[in-house]
């Protein structure tokens, strides 16, 4: 399972919604739970402490690794690692 954090009123955050819902069809929606800081602010901020993240968007993935900022190839790239589906 992939966390993915986002907070509200970040363009790079909706890019990245976009980006998993259409170019990629939904098919990680399964995988990716999704935690907005604006409904889930305490939860967010131990996951971005916990990790080291300062970035939004960000991915974080069962084993710890972590992937912030929205670039589609890394995004693909790092949930095909992490998740598997092609």
């Amino acid at each position: 399972m992939i966390k993915m954090l986002t907070k509200p009123n970040c363009p790079h955050c909706q890019a990245l919604k976009l980006f998993l819902k259409h170019a990629m069809n939904d098919k990680y929606a399964p995988d990716i739970e999704i935690y907005d800081q604006g409904k889930q602010a305490d939860v967010v901020q131990t996951l971005l402490d916990q990790n080291n993240i300062q970035a939004f968007p960000s991915l974080i993935a069962s084993s710890g690794e972590t992937l912030s900022g929205f670039q589609p190839s890394a995004v693909m790239n790092f949930l095909e690692k992490h998740i598997g589906k092609k």
